[in-house]
């Protein structure tokens, strides 16, 4: 079977801050796409965007809350202004917090499930519309194997997750037959090397890129599916 080739597609990437981001950001420049990084922090976006701006890739640091959906659409816009076409949604799911559920902190809990459920749904809200009208594109959130099981003091988190996972099969009900598929990775713990101190190999960041470009390179008739864990 042909893999899907990626090359001249174009990206948006959330949690564009996190080291998960800018690896997948770096493989899919390898692969030939243009990257749209979205995040917060202005430094950490252009940390990102170096190596694939030095390797000859086009990357866009589009600094971002995402905490409306026009703020959402509005990175939406300026991607499509620069790539001129939007193929690909990638949301990574930017950080952990939680806690005992009887004293877990309101405030941590309001940012995760902020970060993690509703930036992800604003960042769909916003591109699904283009990805129907186009009749193809590819949604994908690399979150946590949260998702699959439940553990005590996960918190804010293990809910994020399994609402993330909820999102994602609403997101493939509704659009699977305007030619849009939908994948979740849910990697454990990702180190930024692929061996500890001891030098045994662990799951590193690189991993879960290449794992990403992987599932996006399958052939378009073949289906997403539910949580792969890695």
């Amino acid at each position: 079977m042909d893999k899907q080739d990626l090359r001249g597609m174009a990206a948006l990437i959330t949690g564009g801050g996190t080291e998960v981001a800018g690896a997948v950001a770096l493989a899919l420049a390898h692969a030939g796409v243009q990257v749209g990084l979205c995040g917060p922090q202005a430094d950490l976006l252009e940390l990102a965007a170096s190596p694939i701006r030095s390797m000859g890739g086009v990357c866009l640091a589009l600094e971002s809350e995402l905490d409306s959906l026009e703020a959402a659409e509005a990175a939406r816009d300026q991607a499509l202004a620069v790539f001129g076409r939007l193929d690909l949604l990638i949301m990574v799911s930017p950080f952990w917090a939680g806690g005992l559920i009887h004293n877990h902190s309101v405030k941590a809990w309001d940012a995760v499930l902020n970060a993690n459920l509703r930036q992800p749904f604003l960042a769909a809200r916003a591109v699904l519309p283009v990805f129907r009208a186009q009749q193809h594109g590819e949604v994908m959130a690399i979150g946590s194997d949260s998702a699959l099981g439940f553990y005590a003091q996960d918190g804010a988190f293990g809910v994020a997750m399994h609402g993330l996972s909820a999102l994602m099969e609403l997101i493939r009900l509704e659009n699977a037959e305007s030619g849009i598929r939908t994948h979740i990775l849910s990697p454990g713990v990702a180190a930024s090397f692929d061996a500890d101190f001891t030098g045994k190999p662990t799951l590193s960041v690189s991993h879960v890129a290449e794992w990403a470009v992987w599932v996006l390179t399958r052939p378009p008739h073949l289906r997403g599916s539910g949580p792969i864990l890695i």
